[in-house]
Parts: C-alpha cells; sequence; structure tokens
C-alpha cells in the first residue's frame, strides 16, 4: 500500500506536553492570556504532529523489514532452505518489536507528561493540596517507570547517558509561590531531565524514518516500477502503474524537514526552563508557533504518503 490511513483514537492524542504546566506557570507569573493562548496553540499542533510522526514511524519501520525481508527472500542464494529463512524473519521481526516498543513507550511518556503538568496545575490552584500532591506523586512514579523502559530500551540505552548527566541548574523565579513552588523546587531538574530524553529520543527515532522512508522507495521502485515496466509483457494497468510512480518517487520530498522534530522537542524544553525563571517573551512565543506549523505540514504530508 502507498497510501496510508493513520487512525489516532482519542485515548492517544497527546495534548501538549508542557502546556497546562504553562499556562498555571505563566498566571502565576503575571504573564499576559495572549502568551499562553500562542503556547496553547503550539502545544495542540505540536501534540498532533508529535504523536503522528511516533505512529508513522512505527508503520514504516515494520515496511521498511518488509520490504528487505522480500528482496532477501528473491535474492538470498539460501532461499530455499526452511530454517534459514525462518531464522531470518524471526530476527527482523524482533527487531521490529524492539521498535514497536520504544514509540509506544514515547507515546506514554508523552501522555504522562501532559497529565504530571496538568497535576501541577491543580497543586497550584486547589483548595486541597495534600490530595493535589498525592496525585502528582502517583503520576510522577508512573513517569519515572516509562522513562526508566526508555532509558533501558537497547536501541537507544547508549544514546542517552552523557546528554542526561549534563542537565543544568535551574533558577525558580520568586514569583511562583505555595505548593507548586516546592514541588517544582524538588523535581524542576528532573521534569527538564524527561523533557531532554523526549527530545533525544524523538531525534534518533526521525532520523531512523528518514532512512526507512528512502530504503522503502529503493525496493519499491524495485519491485513495482522497474521490474514490470522492464518486463516482456506489457503493463496490464498502465494508469494504476502510473500512480504508484508517483507515489513512490514523492514519498521522499519532506524527510529533510524532519530535523524540525528534535528541534521543536528541544524548544519546548528550553521554554520549559525560560518559564521558570520569568524570562519567556511574545517573541519566544512566535518563534516557537512557527517552527510547530512547519513540524505539524510535514507531518501531515508524511501521513499522507
Amino acid at each position: 500500500m502507498f497510501k496510508k490511513e493513520i487512525t489516532i483514537k482519542s485515548k492517544f492524542v497527546i495534548k501538549a506536553s508542557i502546556i497546562s504546566f504553562i499556562g498555571a506557570s505563566l498566571v502565576a507569573c503575571g504573564a499576559s492570556l495572549k502568551e499562553y493562548e500562542k503556547f496553547a496553540n503550539a502545544g495542540q499542533e505540536y501534540a498532533t504532529a508529535l504523536d503522528t510522526l511516533l505512529v508513522t514511524s512505527g508503520n514504516y519501520v515494520v515496511d521498511a523489514n518488509s520490504e528487505k525481508l522480500l528482496r532477501n527472500r528473491v535474492e538470498d542464494p539460501v532461499k530455499d532452505r526452511e530454517l534459514e529463512n525462518k531464522k531470518i524473519y524471526i530476527d527482523i521481526t524482533e527487531k521490529d518489536k524492539q521498535w514497536l516498543m520504544l514509540i509506544g513507550r514515547m507515546r506514554q511518556h508523552t501522555d504522562l507528561l501532559q497529565r504530571y503538568f496538568i497535576a501541577l496545575e491543580n497543586l497550584a490552584t486547589s483548595d486541597a493540596p495534600t490530595q493535589a500532591q498525592e496525585v502528582t506523586e502517583d503520576i510522577f512514579t508512573q513517569l519515572n517507570n516509562v522513562s526508566t523502559d526508555i532509558q533501558g530500551n537497547s536501541l537507544v540505552s547508549g544514546k542517552l547517558g552523557s546528554a542526561l548527566s549534563e542537565i543544568p541548574k535551574m533558577i525558580l523565579s520568586n514569583k511562583i509561590k505555595g505548593a507548586l513552588r516546592k514541588e517544582l523546587e524538588q523535581r524542576k531538574e528532573t521534569i527538564y531531565r524527561e523533557l531532554a530524553i523526549q527530545e533525544l529520543v524523538l531525534e534518533f527515532i526521525t532520523n531512523e524514518l528518514q532512512n526507512n522512508l528512502k530504503n522503502i522507495q529503493e525496493n519499491q521502485e524495485d519491485r513495482l516500477l522497474l521490474k514490470p515496466y522492464m518486463a516482456a509483457d506489457p503493463i496490464s494497468d498502465p494508469d494504476a502503474w502510473i500512480e504508484k510512480r508517483q507515489n513512490i518517487l514523492t514519498m521522499t520530498l519532506s524527510i529533510e524537514a524532519l530535523d524540525n522534530a528534535s528541534e521543536s522537542a528541544k524548544d519546548f524544553k528550553e521554554a520549559f526552563k525560560l518559564l521558570l525563571e520569568d524570562k519567556f517573551t511574545i517573541a519566544r512565543a512566535n518563534e516557537l508557533l512557527s517552527d510547530i506549523n512547519s513540524l505539524l505540514n510535514v507531518a501531515k504530508e508524511i501521513k499522507n504518503n
């Protein structure tokens, strides 16, 4: 199939992982509603783009390896040896499962961050801070468990260590008060670290998505375009062949723009730091919104390939 319809169920649609907390922090810091609205808008688009990219990357991992299996079956001289073929299939499928596990955990991670920041907002505004603290604690425990799973995944475990050991010490503005301040004093560096994990893993996933799209394009061009074109028999359905050719050759038009995905995650991470320090500005909000709009357009294009 060349055009994929990716259905994202509402329970999996991830709202921006820092939006709820941004709202609470901006109010606590006396920032304008306009700033919050810009962040909320950017966050909704970031959420849609991120979830689409994660789901799409999982699909393309499987498709790229399916193309590899088909090519091995045709070209590998051991193709008639049943046990050899079974081993090749099992090995590649296990790698697919590792990827799908990582992507699934990333979606959970982002969802839990969003829930945690909502809990922080409740902590800032609740008349019952003890109960709000219990909810915050429970969500953070789940977040920590998912984060541990991500860091232990063999695909990324060797890529996170050094970067995560360099988390900066952050300054908390005196304008943030009460139970929210107590929570952030305890966990602000840890939250920043979780956002850093998202940035690093997303960069790794989007790089893999770029490679997978190129591999799929090359294999499908050979299997579905070149071989039928070179065959002695005429192409049975010329219009279908033309449509396939268009879909395959335009598959990678947007992949260079995928670099913006990890940059957007980095922007959110740095915005969190600026908010804590009471240094967030309208100009920064406009810049972030522009980056997110670009990412959303790329995500939509890749989704529709």
